[in-house]
């Protein structure tokens, strides 16, 4: 059987909002809300954190999850979710589901999306989760990652700018890129090893590597009105949404 790893990389450094991944809210660390989110995916055989911090993986250690220690010197969250997974002893992973840290509020059957994709599709070497934005202060920030597919849901273009262009016609839906990307163990060893390509550097987006290699990326588009932390108002917004989720239980 296919064996799928989870792995949430994760930094303490943070420009925006510093040691975004420990900041505190409504009693849990925001890497505990992602955690157990995440652990609630049914097709992941294990989780772990992956981090270069002892104080991110005393934190991690105390809520009972796994971390595994990482260099400081990866570019990005996905070289360090191979590194992690090299390391992992419990079983050889088939497929790695990397998960970021500063999304808690996108549900796990997502993340199960995106592995069944990967599983049915063999031209596929990864898939990446996308959401639909509503909100229309989303579309013109450069935080918000957008995405256009073709017909099969395959990533065409990914950019912080706003795509498609609304030029005629029906005004078109626009998506997002959200915190989770399935790759098979295989590709994740060779992303890794190719050089950053020039457009990934230009916009800032890891998963163009894929794109501009010529491998195909698929995507899972859902509507569940997520919202990462990548701004301090983002962060005091992920804090209402889940103050009113705990309000309602």
């Amino acid at each position: 059987m296919t064996k799928v790893l989870g792995v949430i990389p994760t930094r303490l450094g943070s420009t925006r909002i510093p040691e975004k991944i420990l900041h505190n809210i409504h009693g849990k660390t925001l890497i505990e809300w992602t955690y157990k989110r995440s652990k609630q995916a049914r097709l992941l055989d294990d989780l772990v954190v992956a981090t270069d911090s002892d104080r991110i993986a005393e934190v991690v250690k105390s809520f009972g999850a796994e971390a595994i220690m990482t260099s400081v010197k990866h570019q990005t969250g996905t070289d360090r979710a191979y590194e992690a997974a090299k390391k992992y002893k419990k079983f050889s992973p088939d497929v790695v589901a990397v998960i970021w840290g500063d999304e808690p509020l996108y549900p796990a059957s997502i993340i199960d999306a995106c592995i069944k994709k990967l599983l049915s599709d063999r031209e596929l070497v990864a898939v990446a989760a996308a959401d639909n934005i509503t909100d229309p202060a989303m579309l013109g920030t450069d935080s918000v990652v957008k995405v256009v597919t073709d017909k099969d849901d395959r990533a065409i273009y990914i950019s912080r700018a706003l795509i498609p262009h609304w030029y005629k016609g029906d005004a078109p839906k626009y998506y997002h890129i959200i915190g989770a990307m399935v790759m098979r163990m295989d590709f994740l060893k060779k992303y890794v090893s190719m050089k950053q390509t020039p457009l990934e550097q230009i916009e800032g987006v890891e998963q163009l590597r894929i794109i501009e290699n010529g491998y195909k990326l698929g995507i899972i588009k859902s509507n569940s009105g997520n919202l990462g932390v990548n701004t301090p108002i983002e962060l005091q917004e992920v804090k209402r949404i889940i103050g009113n989720k705990l309000k309602h239980k």
